[in-house]
Parts: structure tokens; sequence; C-alpha cells
């Protein structure tokens, strides 16, 4: 076996995806792993980094592309020059996202999670189209720069053209570069929200530094401009200038949200109304009977109560009564999720109790009668965290709460299938759901139904 060291360049075959999104070819018989490499492609790489068990490499040239590969001809002019790190599968034929996603959280759950495939049912899968964004975070710079990162960079990449933010963002924004440039030379992120057809765009600028007005006591004159409603938030999260709305009414399955800029709401305007009809056939799936005692069910992580709606549905078609607690800690999503509780209520959905706290304070709090007692157990968890997944915390706290189903919301693989270990002593899973929420990057949503293990 030859040695590989940094420098060398050599041939491969992209055999697979791997959590995390790299291609995965074999260079010497070592694995080797190839960030934009798809699964067929014949690549030429550049090694970068090498040990005995595992060679890191560059792409240099895609000698012969395989089938999941889309022509260069149909590539954003910014994925052929590399100049933007919006999206890191820009190259990716949207019909294999399916293949190649699934194969990226069955490793994970395999080889993270240590599940057997036995133990996991077939999973189903909700695809997306292109320009899918409802929701933006883009870089701004004192040279009025404004989009994503170059990648592996810290470089703004002008946002001209873009096959991942709305085309209605996409056509509004020359008039918002130069309306961001009559603040003077700030930098910051702008967070942009949008009604689902695109008529509607409010905007926040979170200022990276006290400048641009920001310092304490001192206001912007900010106008709207090309936005909806705007406004600019200093470095300590003080609002110092706004003009008009800070948030709108989503429409999603069925039901209306009301969702501030400053919220978090999922961001895929194609996909909302197939993820909550996931949410609510799995919870149907979760039903038991419960001799007509009360319906009790906890939302973590709530947001502004996009998975509480269908917790309370179900709860309003049960018999005996419902008890829905939805906690959430960031203030912006739990203003708007009380007040999305008291409006479904005022239409004959149950009222759910909103909590704000953090996922570990409300678990280490949480007060109930001995698990033996069935007017004391929680029937329906469901968690949907960041990214990050649960804290060892919460995971404790999960299962000394001891539901009688999990519905597991989250969008990272690795870290769903290190939290599914942690649970799979005592829960096993029974349905399994990908959403292609982040078409052109590796990155999906996963819906877990877990139910309890019967002892004995």
């Amino acid at each position: 076996m030859a040695e590989l060291r940094p420098g060398d360049s050599a041939e491969a075959v992209i055999e697979r995806v791997v959590p995390g999104g790299e291609g995965l070819a074999r260079l010497s018989g070592v694995v080797t792993l190839v960030p934009g490499g798809l699964p067929g492609d014949r690549v030429r790489v550049r090694v970068t980094a090498a040990s005995p068990r595992l060679v890191r490499a560059t792409l240099e040239e895609v000698v012969a592309p395989g089938e999941a590969r889309r022509l260069d001809a149909e590539l954003c002019p910014r994925a052929r020059d590399a100049s933007c790190g919006g999206c890191d599968w820009p190259a990716a034929r949207l019909e294999h996202h399916r293949e190649m996603k699934t194969s990226l959280v069955l490793d994970a759950l395999r080889r993270l999670g240590g599940l057997r495939p036995e133990e996991l049912p077939e999973p189903g899968w909700r695809g997306s189209a292109r320009n899918y964004r409802l929701r933006n975070r883009l870089h701004l710079d004192r040279d009025g720069r404004l989009g994503f990162f170059a990648p592996r960079s810290r470089i703004v990449s002008n946002l001209e053209v873009c096959e991942i933010v709305s085309k209605a963002l996409l056509a509004r924004l020359p008039a918002i570069r130069a309306h961001l440039s009559g603040l003077g030379p700030v930098e910051g992120e702008l967070w942009t929200l949008e009604s689902r057809d695109g008529a509607v765009v409010l905007g926040e600028l979170r200022l990276a530094s006290e400048d641009g007005g920001g310092r304490p006591g001192i206001s912007l004159k900010v106008k709207r401009g090309p936005f909806d409603g705007f406004r600019v938030v200093d470095a300590g999260g003080r609002v110092v200038g706004s003009d008009g709305p800070s948030e709108l009414m989503l429409s999603a399955g069925g039901a209306a949200f009301e969702v501030s800029v400053s919220s978090f709401f999922q961001g895929n305007l194609y996909l909302l109304d197939a993820f909550l009809e996931e949410i609510r056939t799995a919870l149907r799936a979760a039903e038991e009977e419960r001799n007509q005692r009360p319906f009790r069910a906890v939302d973590l992580y709530a947001g502004v109560g996009f998975l509480t709606r269908p917790l309370l549905e179900l709860g309003a078609e049960a018999g005996g009564g419902a008890e829905v607690t939805a906690v959430e800690i960031e203030p912006s999503s739990s203003n708007s999720l009380s007040k999305n509780l008291f409006s479904w209520s005022s239409s004959g959905l149950p009222l759910a109790r909103a909590v704000r706290a953090s996922a570990e304070s409300f678990l280490s709090s949480y007060s109930q009668k001995s698990p033996s007692s069935s007017s004391s157990s929680v029937d329906i968890l469901v968690a949907d965290p960041p990214r990050a997944g649960l804290s060892p915390a919460v995971r404790a706290g999960i299962l000394r709460l001891a539901p009688g189903r999990l519905l597991m919301v989250s969008c990272d693989p690795p870290t769903l299938a290190r939290d599914l270990a942690a649970l799979k002593s005592r829960y096993a899973v029974e349905r399994l759901t990908l959403l292609d929420l982040f078409p052109q990057t590796h990155h999906v949503e996963t819906i877990a139904l877990l139910v309890r293990r019967k002892v004995g």
C-alpha cells in the first residue's frame, strides 16, 4: 500500500456520502473524505491530511460524473466558480436526494446509534423544490456586501443569484442592498421572514458591534424601504430603530401562526403543509386508549407552537379533556407562542399552558405522581431541539418522565443517533420520515416516533 502524504494527487471513485455531507472514496484502501464528491463520481483529489485510517482530500476535478451530479451548465454560477458557501450540495440532482439522505440517516443510526436495520421501519420521504427559503440569515459587511460566506472563510459572497433563497427575495435584493447602505458602514446579520407567496418581506438587521447608532440611548432613524417592516437591533439585543410590523401571520396545514422576524419557524415554504400533516399522522398513530382520563402532552422547544398545534388538535379529539404544555425559552418565540395559544383557544381548541423556560429546567422541576398512576402519566412528548440535539440533562429528564410516546424531530442525523442511543433501552422506533427541508445541502429533517417498550 502506497503511503499517502499531504499534497499528493490521485484519482478515486466516490462510493457514497456520509454524515457531514462529504463523499467517501478509498485511496490505497484507506477511507478518504472528499467534500463535494457525489456517489458514482470519478474524481481527481489532492490529499490535505493523511493517517493510516483516514485521509482527507479536496476535489480538484470531476473526471467522470456519477448519475447524482447535475451538468455544469445547470449549476448556479456561484457554485460553478465556488465563490459562495450557501449550500454544500449544489451539484446534486434533486431526484437523488432521497437515496443519499436516507443513506446518511440510516448510516448515522447504525454507526452512532447502535440501531440494527431490523429495529428501524422503512423511512418515508417528502421532497422539495429549490428556492425554498422562508427565512434567511444573510451576512452584511462594511463594504456593503450582503449574502452568505464564501466556502471555508468569513468573506461575504455578494448574493446576486441563488437557488435556495426565494425568488421573491432575490427580486428585492438590489433595493435591499441599497437601503442598507444608507445606514452607513455597518456589519452584522440581516434576518428575513416572508409570507409564503413572497408578497410580504420583513427584515431585521442585527448589528455585530455597537456602531451605526446602536450605542445605548441613541436610536437610528430607520425607514422600511423595500421591506414591509424593518428594524435594527444592536449587539445587546435592543431595538434601536424600526418602521412597520415585525411579525406576520403564516398559514400552514389549515392553521394560522403569528411569527416574528426574530422567532424560530420552519424555513421551507414548500413543505410546511406536508410537515404538519406528517406530525398529525404520527400523532394519530401514537394515540392509545386512556379510559377517558385527560390527554397529557408536552412540547419541548416549542417555538411559536408549530408542533403544539397538532397536539392540541389531537387533544380536542380525545375523550376526557386535554392538558398540553408548551415549553420555550427564547423571548420572541415565547411571546408569539402565547399569542397563538390564546388565538387557537378562542377558535375551540384546548388552551395549552405556555412555560418560558429551558427544557432542562422544565424537566427538572416537572412534578408528577408515581409513574404507576395512570392519572399522572404523559401520553406524548414532542422534542424538536436545536442542531446540537438533546442535552444529557434533557435525555435523563425524558427517561424519568417516561412518556408513552416520544416524537423526536431533528435536523442533524448524528445528534439524533446519539439521542436515540441513549433512549433505545426504553423506547423503540415505530415510524421514521425524512423531509427534505434543506435541498442542495446535506441537511435533512428527520421525524421519529418512538414507543415505550413494555417491561416483562
